[in-house]
């Protein structure tokens, strides 16, 4: 049986397949900011909310902990972003690894 390829209107994203290091920084920028973006929504809902479970408070801090780690990586990726050295972008996309493991 043939394996279904999958939809061109998937909304589930792919990994890019890049292998410089600058267009995969790009891309992870991009994604940071729609992610922040959706936490941002999330929070703001949250806020405006009557009813805020207490269970749910230290969840809604690691968010927010989560969003303001984010914040700060992308203000230092897209400074970064224009000079060319390798080296420091690796560093960069190894801290936002970081940052995802430590809030996962």
């Amino acid at each position: 049986m043939a394996k279904k390829k999958p939809s061109e209107k998937s909304s589930k994203k792919k990994v890019p397949k890049k292998t410089d290091i600058a267009s995969v920084e790009k891309e992870t920028i991009e994604r940071v900011n729609r992610t922040i973006s959706s936490i941002e929504e999330f929070l703001a809902k949250w806020e405006a909310s009557k009813i805020k479970p207490d269970v749910m408070l230290p969840q809604v801090e690691r968010i927010r902990e989560f969003r303001e780690a984010l914040e700060k990586w992308e203000k230092k990726a897209v400074k970064g972003q224009t000079k060319k050295n390798e080296k420091a972008r690796l560093k960069r996309l190894h801290d936002f690894v970081t940052i995802c493991r430590t809030y996962s």
